[in-house]
């Protein structure tokens, strides 16, 4: 990906968008590989704990989004509060994702889920 946005914004001096995107696509997986490598070298990254605390901090993350998009309806539909769908979508998006990390780190850190 590195390689393509580069030949892409060599090519289209710049003016395509196309080329920065996979720059920062490709640098965000390279950095990401080096990180993992660093971290397990060439150990298996995960284990059966480790799925397990994954699909419990997802399934909290999913209950979070559902009672905040809960949440949000009974606000709009009260008249407490007054936002457009783009609004109401992007925060939705940005509990789901941010719980989840919250979870899974919270049960990381806790060692296992019960």
């Amino acid at each position: 990906m590195l390689i393509s946005g580069l030949v892409s914004v060599v090519l289209t001096s710049g003016e395509a968008v196309i080329g920065p995107i996979f720059l920062t696509a490709g640098l965000a997986f390279l950095i990401t590989g080096i990180i993992r490598h660093r971290n397990y070298g060439d150990d298996p990254e995960s284990d059966e704990r480790s799925k397990k605390i994954g699909a419990y901090g997802l399934s909290y993350a999913w209950l979070t989004g559902l009672f905040f998009m809960f949440g949000l309806f009974w606000l709009e539909y009260l008249g407490i509060l007054r936002m457009g769908t783009q609004l109401a979508l992007a925060l939705s998006i940005v509990v789901f994702a941010l719980s989840a990390l919250i979870y899974q780190m919270y049960l990381f850190r806790r060692g296992d889920v019960d």
